[in-house]
């Protein structure tokens, strides 16, 4: 029997599901010391990390046997996955913090923001905003706000109306692709079978969890 490394890759490229990769570099506003970030950076958010602009490829999720050993390892956290990634795709040179953006699967999200912020930014990729409020001066009911518009940046623009005030708290919730970061240094490489590059394991974490 001969391996065939490419007939590998069309399998999972045909199986797959799509994911957006982007590269993830430390901030500059780390400080060489600690390594803490600025919680009021504009760029990183208080991440400590800066991120690409996505590149699109496809990946395989791993069979429950996979998960159940990364499970048994004893790290497993809720919301962990565990992808398999051929050596065609540009995901394959992911690395430690890296993002990926699952764009077959999505999940409701709420947060709060402060209107006029630096940091006023949807760091995700959003697929629908469905409501905006914010509390009256009596803090004894809510104001509904409008639906804004996201820029491909993540900031956010009220064109129709219904804008928070500047200073204004305020809750956005909606729907978003789920997001994860590479976890640790478990990009597993596979033993070379004659010289051909073998599909990559990887371990996903949701993103939420980043920083914690």
């Amino acid at each position: 029997m001969i391996f065939s490394s490419s007939a590998f890759n069309r399998f999972l490229g045909a199986i797959g599901q799509q994911y957006d990769w982007r590269q993830s570099f430390a901030c500059p506003c780390c400080d060489p010391h600690s390594g803490a970030a600025k919680p009021s950076c504009p760029l990183c958010s208080g991440k400590g990390r800066q991120w690409l602009d996505g590149v699109e490829g496809v990946a395989g999720m791993a069979g429950a046997k996979v998960q159940r050993e990364w499970t048994q390892f004893g790290a497993y956290e809720s919301g962990d996955v565990v992808i398999t990634v051929g050596s065609d795709q540009p995901l394959a040179a992911i690395g430690q913090f890296d993002r990926v953006t699952a764009l077959n699967a999505f999940m409701r999200f709420s947060l709060v923001l402060t209107h006029g912020s630096p940091t006023e930014r949807l760091r995700f990729s959003v697929t629908k905003i469905d409501r905006v409020f914010w509390l009256n001066d009596g803090e004894t009911s809510t104001v509904p706000g409008g639906i804004p518009s996201v820029s491909a940046n993540g900031s956010l623009s009220w064109s129709d109306g219904g804008e928070p005030t500047t200073g204004a708290q305020y809750t956005i919730s909606g729907w978003k692709n789920i997001d994860y970061f590479c976890y640790g240094d478990y990009p597993a490489n596979r033993n070379e079978q004659s010289g051909l590059p073998l599909p990559r394991r990887v371990v996903l974490r949701d993103f939420d969890l980043f920083s914690r």
